[in-house]
């Protein structure tokens, strides 16, 4: 009974950080309308749906603090990050496998060039850092500067196309809801219920956009209080529930939008979504509560356990690993049913690897031997 009034408020704050991210979607698409599809995908789709891993990274440094704030932010980070590029492309072909009959998904050599080589190396700064820098201002600055650099080559490299796209206007964003108020609510749809059949502009849409992170934040507030009474019931450490329970809930935004996105025959804004998160995730997730935490409490870095550091290294390894493995699966040709059950089952393996590795020492000092 106990795990269940646990459990339950996890469901319900995911199910509203799904619906509030559509008016959110909404809001941001407006604001960035005539942004390049290639640009808008990592960048504007990506901080949009990634903003509850950031959230909740924020409420446990903040509400816990020290390490141990620390490790269930990075656990929630790691597990959503596996999470993104490995389930967020299969689901989304499994959808349309099943509802249109496609057997294919395509992936994107160009965005492995660009987003999946540069989340690895954003991947191997987070391994070095750990071993060498710890968890520092001096940490949190880099990962953040990488992250502006992403952003930076993202434009450079994609922006030259913007004129082949559409430019948009205001009359061609226009809702209207013609579903009962009930319906709405339950929806949570903002825009319908605060807007109705209005066009859109940048007052309302600002307010929406305002709104859903208010919303968001409390939903993502109330699964760090979740997951911290779940892992009191279970009696299991707080690392293991964020990084297999909250991270998935985390993921809901990602996968949902980069399922539209497929339906919509935008394949490249699909894929691309789920590295452009692990980047946003890493990056800022990790750099940007880091960073505001140790300057408000006036500190230049987190004191860390020799213990708490082999699992933070040891579990941003075995993301390195599987990343590149996945990566190396979607170079090699287009997602289909066969590679998308690979996928999956590497996604298995590497949680009961991490789970291994958080209750055995042991493993733990392996791989600090390995990285020595």
């Amino acid at each position: 009974m106990d795990i269940l009034l646990s459990f339950i408020p996890i469901v319900i704050a995911t199910y509203i950080i799904w619906k509030i991210g559509t008016s959110f979607d909404i809001a941001a698409s407006y604001l960035t309308r005539n942004l390049n599809e290639g640009v808008k995908g990592p960048t504007v789709n990506a901080i949009a749906s990634s903003l509850p891993e950031l959230l909740i990274a924020s409420f446990f440094l903040i509400f816990i603090g020290n390490i141990d704030g620390f490790k269930s932010g990075f656990a929630t980070i790691i597990g959503s990050s596996i999470f993104n590029i490995a389930l967020i492309p299969t689901i989304a072909f499994i959808i349309i496998y099943f509802k249109h009959g496609k057997k294919l998904f395509p992936t994107s050599r160009e965005i492995i060039k660009q987003d999946g080589i540069f989340l690895i190396i954003t991947e191997i700064f987070l391994i070095i850092a750990i071993i060498y820098g710890g968890i520092s201002t001096t940490f949190s600055i880099i990962l953040i500067a990488l992250y502006l650099l992403y952003i930076y080559i993202v434009i450079k490299l994609r922006n030259k196309n913007q004129d082949d796209d559409k430019e948009l206007n205001d009359d061609d964003f226009k809702l209207v809801s013609d579903e009962s108020f009930l319906r709405r609510l339950i929806n949570l749809d903002l825009f319908g219920l605060i807007y109705r059949n209005k066009k859109l502009n940048n007052l309302n849409t600002g307010t929406v956009l305002i709104l859903s992170i208010v919303i968001m934040a409390g939903a993502c507030h109330q699964i760090v209080l979740s997951s911290e009474s779940l892992s009191t019931t279970l009696g299991i450490e707080i690392f293991i529930v964020t990084f297999i329970i909250t991270a998935i809930a985390s993921s809901v935004p990602d996968t949902i939008l980069s399922i539209k996105d497929a339906e919509n025959n935008k394949y490249k804004d699909a894929f691309s979504n789920a590295y452009a998160s692990n980047i946003f995730d890493i990056c800022i997730g990790i750099g940007l509560p880091v960073l505001v935490y140790l300057l408000m409490k006036g500190d230049n870095n987190l004191i860390i356990g020799e213990s708490d550091q082999l699992l933070l290294l040891s579990s941003s390894v075995l993301l390195l690993i599987f990343t590149i493995i996945i990566t190396l699966i979607y170079w090699l040709k287009d997602l289909n049913m066969f590679r998308s059950i690979i996928i999956i089952c590497c996604y298995i393996v590497f949680l009961i690897l991490v789970y291994i590795m958080s209750f055995n020492q042991a493993c733990l000092f392996s791989v600090q031997e390995i990285l020595n």
